[in-house]
This record gives C-alpha cells, structure tokens and sequence, in this order.
C-alpha cells in the first residue's frame, strides 16, 4: 500500500513539474488536411431544360442560381497546395408554367444535379501562420441527371408525365481563396470563382412511351429538340462559397 501511494505521489508530481507540447497551428507548415465547403452563384442554365421542347414558346420560371457543395482533402507545400475532393451542385429547382401566347400548355417541375469528381491546384501566393491567398485552378467530370415532371397538361400527350436526362461533361475552372485560421486547427475558407461547364449532349435515362410530338425514346438515346438538334445545357458562373479546413498535421 505504501508502495502504491509513493508511485502515485511521484506521477502526480511529474505530471505537474513536466511541460506539456501543445500542437501550434502554422499554416506554412501545415501538410494535410480534410475540407468542407458550401457554394452559390449564377447559373447559365435558365430555361434550358425545357425549351424548344414543345410549342410552348415562354416559361414564367427559370434557373437562376448554382447551389451546391464540396468535400475532400488537401496536401499541401511551401508553394502549391494539391486538391482532391467531390463537388455535388444542385441548381435551384424551377416550376415553370408552359405558354404559347396567352394559352396555357402545360406545368413542369425541372429539377438538375450533378455529381463532379474533381482536382485542383491551388499557388500560394502568400502565407503565414494565421492566413493564406493563394489562386487556383481545377478539372473535372461531372455526372448530370435531370428530372422533368409534367402536369395539368392541354396538348398531347395530355396525361401527367416524367422524361429524365443524363450527361457526362468536363468542369473547368479557377479560383481565388483566402484561408484565415479560426480555431485550434481548423481554418476558414472563402472563395471567388468561376466555373466553364457546357453539356453539349445529353441522353434519355429512361424509357419514355411519347414525347410532345408522340415519339416514344427509349433509354440512352439523344435528347433532341423538336428541329432535331441535341438538346444542350449550360452550367457556366461565377460562384462564391465559403467553407473549413480541418489541418490534421
């Protein structure tokens, strides 16, 4: 027992006599890190998910902004940062009425999202202990779907009905960031940027028994408009987003 009590009393004096070595966070020594962000812009899209498709030659809503997200890691240098990560954009959802003149055709709700695996590089353009500017630029694939639900239809084919789309197109785009440290090792982000995305061609993801000229299409053929051009669809803006870094050594 006595024993006992002399080695709790020597390790209760080491534990105070002995300096603990805190982590410090220096972001010019940092090397890898996981990382989060959240992102809005403009969107080029607009009513591009549905016109030229029927008569309708207006539609009172559109899709005006590119919402969406990103999450991956990071392994940075003294001089160039590596990015890796999954970007899932989400435009905002549009619930256009159909028109042709004063006539009503048709309601359809658009729905689009994209799946983007991605790889950027990021050049340090300055950076200390607490904060970093660097400028950036990165590619990707994105995987598109599309979903249009059509309802309170008045020309044919005159019954409710859904026609979903698919693509595979290239993202490019540059960024400028600036990483400020916010607490322990963790950092905030925020970013200007500007993404180029244009699907040029896209395909059916389903079958679909008739269309508004009465053609049924199964799946993996081209979406074309009534002239017969492939239907296309552009996703190209400027963005901001703001995000964390969580620096693991």
């Amino acid at each position: 027992m006595k024993l006992l009590t002399a080695l709790g009393f020597i390790f209760s004096v080491l534990s105070w006599t002995t300096p603990v070595q805190a982590r410090v966070f220096d972001l010019s020594r940092e090397r890898f890190a996981s990382y989060l962000t959240f992102s809005d812009g403009t969107s080029l899209i607009k009513d591009s998910t549905v016109t030229s498709e029927s008569n309708a030659t207006d539609y009172d809503d559109k899709i005006k902004t590119n919402m969406g997200g990103e999450f991956g890691f990071l392994y940075a240098t003294r001089l160039i940062t590596w990015r890796f990560g999954v970007e899932v954009l989400k435009p905002n959802t549009a619930s256009p009425y159909a028109t042709s003149g004063t006539n009503h055709l048709y309601s359809v709700q658009t729905a689009v999202n994209a799946l983007i695996p991605k790889i950027g590089l990021e050049i340090n353009l300055h950076t200390n202990m607490w904060s970093r500017i660097y400028a950036g630029a990165y590619a990707g694939q994105a995987n598109v779907n599309i979903t249009n639900d059509y309802s309170s239809l008045t020309i044919a084919p005159s019954s409710n009905f859904t026609m979903r789309y698919k693509g595979i197109v290239p993202e490019l785009g540059a960024i400028l960031g600036w990483e400020i440290g916010a607490f322990d090792t963790t950092s905030l982000v925020i970013e200007a940027g500007y993404r180029n995305m244009k699907m040029n061609r896209m395909t059916y993801a389903a079958d679909v028994a008739a269309d508004f000229q009465g053609t049924a299409h199964s799946s993996g053929d081209t979406v074309l408009d009534k002239s017969g051009n492939n239907r296309t669809m552009d996703f190209s803006g400027a963005y901001g987003s703001i995000g964390f870094r969580w620096w693991l050594f």
